[in-house]
C-alpha cells in the first residue's frame, strides 16, 4: 500500500479543518476517481472498522500480541481494496482510498 503524509503548517493563528468529512472531501478530491475506504482518527481512537458494521467484535484495538489480533491496513487492503494511506498529520487522521 503507497503512503502519503499531507502536513499543513502556518504562521498565522488559523487552523486546517479536523473534520472527516472535510479531510474526506480533500482526499477524494486529491485522489480522484479513488474514494475513501476507511479512517483512523487516531486523536479519538475512532475508527471506521469493516467487522463492527457486521456486528462482530473489533479485532484492531487488541493488543498485537493477541491471537485475534488483526492489522487494520490488512484488513481493508483484503476486504476492501485499499491501496493508498493518506496521513493528515496536523488532525491526527489516516484515511484509506481504493
Amino acid at each position: 500500500m503507497d503512503r502519503v503524509s499531507i502536513e499543513i503548517a502556518t504562521d498565522s493563528g488559523l487552523r486546517a479543518s479536523e473534520i472527516i468529512s472535510d479531510l474526506r472531501a480533500v482526499a477524494e478530491t486529491l485522489y480522484y476517481p479513488m474514494s475513501v475506504v476507511g479512517f483512523w482518527d487516531y486523536s479519538m481512537d475512532m475508527h471506521l472498522c469493516p467487522q463492527e458494521e457486521r456486528r462482530q467484535p473489533c479485532p484492531h484495538k487488541l493488543d498485537a500480541s493477541d491471537p485475534r489480533f488483526e492489522d487494520y491496513r490488512a484488513t481493508l487492503q483484503r476486504g476492501r481494496q485499499a491501496n493508498l494511506e493518506l496521513h493528515f498529520s496536523h488532525a491526527n487522521i489516516t484515511m484509506y482510498l481504493s
